[in-house]
């Protein structure tokens, strides 16, 4: 997968990790959103990376919350596991920096690429 296209999927990751802020939690499209993620950073990282790992400890570490739960803690946990999700895509997005061109002069004054 290219940097072109890592970045792309990232951005639609992103993109509809916001939009997911606005449904109940944990529902159907969360777990389909999650499950791109997953095949996503194991494409681009692979299954045994340090970013999956990132991804395995996000879920490991958010609390279960009882089904008895108010909607309000309900909401408060959901919101709280997008937001790590968020940090994690945005530091993979910063490991994507566009690649450095330098430009040295060349002889009689040409410039070339390396």
């Amino acid at each position: 997968m290219d940097r072109h296209e890592l970045r792309h999927r990232l951005n639609e990751l992103s993109s509809t990790l916001r939009w997911l802020r606005t449904l109940t939690p944990n529902g159907v499209r969360y777990k389909l959103w999650l499950g791109d993620l997953v095949e996503f950073v194991g494409e681009a990282f692979g299954a045994e990376s340090p970013q999956m790992a990132r991804i395995r400890a996000i879920l490991r570490e958010s609390p279960r919350v009882p089904a008895d739960t108010d909607e309000t803690e309900r909401t408060r946990a959901y919101l709280a596991r997008l937001d790590a999700f968020h940090d994690v895509l945005s530091d993979f997005a910063r490991g994507l920096r566009d690649p450095l061109i330098l430009i040295e002069p060349g002889e009689n004054g040409h410039t070339h690429h390396e």
